[in-house]
């Protein structure tokens, strides 16, 4: 990779990593804004980012440790326990 262009992927990407901590400052007044999104966050939206959270940590994790240890036949459970998860 040509060393200019990784330079400016990390200015693009702390650049609008600051603008939307600028944006987010903005709208956030209050500790009870910050803390629970001034009570703007519908269940499935919350329903949504846990159940993201939980699939991106058992993936990056658990399957990377089931690769190491046994090998590539191991890719086949993250499908199924993504498929159970959201059946």
């Amino acid at each position: 990779m040509n060393p200019a262009v990784g330079v400016m992927a990390l200015v693009v990407v702390s650049l609008a990593t600051a603008a939307i901590g600028f944006y987010g400052l903005r709208i956030s007044r209050t500790t009870g804004d910050f803390y629970v999104a001034s009570r703007t966050v519908r269940p499935w939206w919350n329903a949504s980012a846990i159940g993201g959270e939980y699939l991106s940590a058992a993936s990056f994790l658990g399957v990377a440790g089931l690769l190491l240890v046994f090998g590539a036949d191991m890719l086949w459970y993250p499908v199924g326990w993504t498929a159970g998860y959201l059946v």
